[in-house]
């Protein structure tokens, strides 16, 4: 949950900053709400002994498409290409979920693909803050450097 409830706003303020804000802000509850949704429907199915991950999946993935396409478009702001080790933590995050069984098998059982998980993602999130530390809006004077 954690996670979602970073990323899904990420996908919105991306959207804000790159294409609209006026939608951006418009869809920041929205897809906070279906991030939210997407992983207690997979909550849900975990109790029911099935643990379906197809929604969390999905919205995971179609979120990280939107967020890849915003990248392409034109920034406001400096220091875009750390967004592009925000993402990458990201896509780690997922890989070590996804093969969580495989990490812990590799290490000897010393450390599960979900703990490592974790790790990148709060890599993503500290990646985020710098970012956000240290930028400032795109101006002429900058473009012209």
């Amino acid at each position: 949950m954690p996670m979602t409830l970073v990323f899904m706003p990420l996908v919105a303020a991306m959207i804000a900053e790159r294409i609209s804000l006026r939608v951006g802000l418009w869809l920041l509850p929205v897809l906070t709400a279906i991030g939210v949704g997407s992983v207690w429907q997979w909550y849900v199915s975990e109790e029911r002994g099935a643990g379906d991950l197809r929604m969390y999946a999905a919205v995971q993935a179609y979120a990280l498409v939107v967020l890849l396409i915003a990248l392409l478009l034109p920034p406001k702001y400096t220091r875009s290409a750390d967004l592009g080790w925000v993402v990458g933590c990201d896509v780690l995050a997922n890989i070590l979920e996804t093969g969580d069984r495989q990490v812990f098998a590799l290490t000897g059982h010393a450390v599960s693909g979900h703990t490592l998980k974790h790790l990148a993602a709060a890599m993503a999130g500290y990646w985020m803050l710098r970012m956000l530390q240290k930028r400032g809006p795109i101006t002429l004077a900058t473009s012209l450097r």
